[in-house]
């Protein structure tokens, strides 16, 4: 007599799950290589194009008593002028110190050396001792270029070997300087 109901099943073994582990891992490198090779960053962050802030008045001027009795204005006596101005694509095109051009065009190397050699002849020559430097700048100038202008006036040496730390920059006219 067969009975009905539940049938028993055997319990078969369940055994243990395996991993390929070199298929995950080659999985895994094939991603990265994806990834590596097909990843584009942003071109040149760092080139900003900022405008230059607006003008103002950081320091008045204060009147002293020349030797010959007249009044005069002591930032303008012990002040040295550069000038930079701008072509329409923002880059330094000409460079001036007092009213002197010392560069013209791009300002790269040379031209920066020209600037450089300039303003260590006016330092050391100066009748008048010079202790602080006012940029003025062209309007459309980048700031990446006036960093290049403010960089060579930093590396300058006053009279006394004390390094050039007065360094202020003004914005100008684009037709001229003031």
């Amino acid at each position: 007599m067969r009975r009905h109901g539940r049938r028993r099943r055997k319990k078969r073994d369940q055994g243990t799950v395996v991993l390929n582990l070199a298929a995950m891992l080659d999985m895994a490198f094939q991603l990265l290589a994806f990834f590596i090779l097909t990843f584009r960053p942003a071109p040149i962050e760092g080139q900003l194009a900022l405008n230059m802030p607006p003008p103002e008045a950081v320091i008045t001027k204060t009147p002293n008593a020349n030797s010959d009795g007249t009044i005069g204005d002591v930032l303008s006596q012990n002040t040295l002028h550069v000038h930079v101005m701008a072509t329409e694509a923002g880059d330094a095109n000409e460079v001036k110190v007092e009213e002197t051009p010392v560069t013209q065009g791009h300002f790269d190397e040379a031209n920066r050396q020209r600037l450089d050699k300039s303003l260590k002849s006016r330092f050391a020559g100066a009748t008048v001792p010079y202790d602080r430097v006012q940029v003025n700048v062209d309007g459309r100038l980048r700031y990446g270029e006036l960093m290049k202008i403010i960089d060579v006036c930093h590396n300058q040496e006053l009279p006394d070997h004390t390094p050039m730390r007065k360094i202020s920059f003004s914005e100008i006219d684009s037709g001229g300087a003031k």
